[in-house]
């Protein structure tokens, strides 16, 4: 076997190689109307680089660990974190003087109506599933929850019926008496990237993503097609 084929194969096999290997999550938190606090890890290639965030109110952390040893991140000065606030201020204020305005994305019914039937709900539903499955999900999250508007609790009362089921335990209690947030809970998993990647080239080749993307792209290559130049006899 030559250099050159080994060269190939090496070039070959480390990303599929990089890609099975397994990412591991875990985080826990409390949303209330007076705290906010979350914890998160991440960890690749069975913890040879860990990235941990820790938020506290208006306090937030980064860390970030490579074989255990760990590593500087680079944090905002208070002054650099003014100085994009004052800017952010001057661009809104020439807005307003030059007139100009952005343009408002328009919902077209009918495009949607054409997309969403049936057998595209249906390939989205089973993708969503398939990934669910493979994170290997745990959550737990109980609490208490309300909006504005009763419809509008009923409706996310329906999903998270839908939703309780197996290694996910939602103890949440609705509350129809107005806006109420008081949730707690805790999350952790395992992705491997290559699963997710495998999933996604089947779910775009499904039959109703395949129409929607090819259709686009033939589309755009009919536009794109140079004009015949006229022809003289």
């Amino acid at each position: 076997m030559s250099w050159w084929t080994v060269f190939i194969l090496i070039l070959v096999l480390l990303p599929v190689g990089l890609l099975c290997v397994p990412l591991t999550f875990k985080a826990r938190g409390c949303l209330r109307t007076e705290e906010r606090w979350l914890e998160a890890r991440v960890a690749w290639g069975w913890r040879l680089l860990t990235v941990a965030l820790s938020i506290k109110g208006r306090e937030t952390s980064f860390s970030l660990r490579l074989a255990g040893i760990p590593f500087p991140v680079p944090r905002e000065k208070p002054e650099a974190v003014g100085a994009k606030e004052f800017k952010k201020k001057i661009k809104k204020k020439i807005k307003k003087k030059t007139g100009r305005k952005e343009k408002k994305n328009r919902f077209n019914f009918s495009v949607a109506t054409a997309i969403l039937n049936r057998k595209f709900l249906e390939a989205v539903w089973g993708y969503c599933q398939r990934l669910i499955q493979s994170f290997r999900l745990r959550l737990r999250l109980s609490g208490v929850y309300g909006t504005d508007d009763p419809a509008l609790t009923g409706l996310i009362a329906g999903l998270i019926a839908a939703l309780h089921a197996g290694h996910i335990n939602l103890n949440l209690e609705a509350d129809f008496s107005g806006p109420t947030l008081d949730l707690t809970g805790e999350t952790s998993g395992r992705i491997v990237p290559a699963v997710i990647l495998w999933f996604t080239i089947r779910f775009l080749l499904a039959e109703p993503l395949r129409k929607l993307w090819w259709s686009h792209l033939k589309t755009k290559l009919i536009r794109r097609k140079p004009k015949e130049g006229v022809q003289y006899v």
